[in-house]
């Protein structure tokens, strides 16, 4: 009869072993995946910053030169300005057909890859 009571024990001890090693593993995945989103969401905003000045001071040389060839400088400001909005307009007409669409559909992708190895 101590003898089944000492396996029983035994037994209890392994599988609260084992539940406690999968909450540790549980504990670990959380944590890097909080992790691996943090860093995107860095590397995304400084990419994003990066893009924006070269967007801008792209839009600027543009103006400049536009301006220089129509000898009129507020003339290119002005085109390189209807040109953005252009670019707004075609975004903000297709948000819902095509951007937004394709947004949710690659963050689903980037959440459910468990092949994902780096940022």
């Amino acid at each position: 009869m101590e003898n089944l009571n000492t396996k029983a024990a035994n037994l209890a001890n392994s599988v609260q072993d084992i539940a406690q090693t999968y909450y540790e593993l549980a504990r670990i995945n959380v944590a890097q995946a909080g992790t691996k989103a943090v860093a995107r969401a860095i590397i995304f905003f400084l990419f994003g910053g990066f893009i924006l000045c070269i967007l801008l001071l792209a839009g600027i040389g543009l103006s400049l030169y536009l301006g220089h060839l129509l000898k009129n400088a507020a003339a290119g400001y002005f085109i390189v300005a209807l040109f953005y909005l252009l670019v707004f307009v075609v975004f903000y007409l297709l948000r819902r057909k095509i951007i937004l669409p394709f947004i949710m559909d690659f963050i689903v992708r980037r959440i459910y890859d468990k092949t994902d190895n780096e940022l």
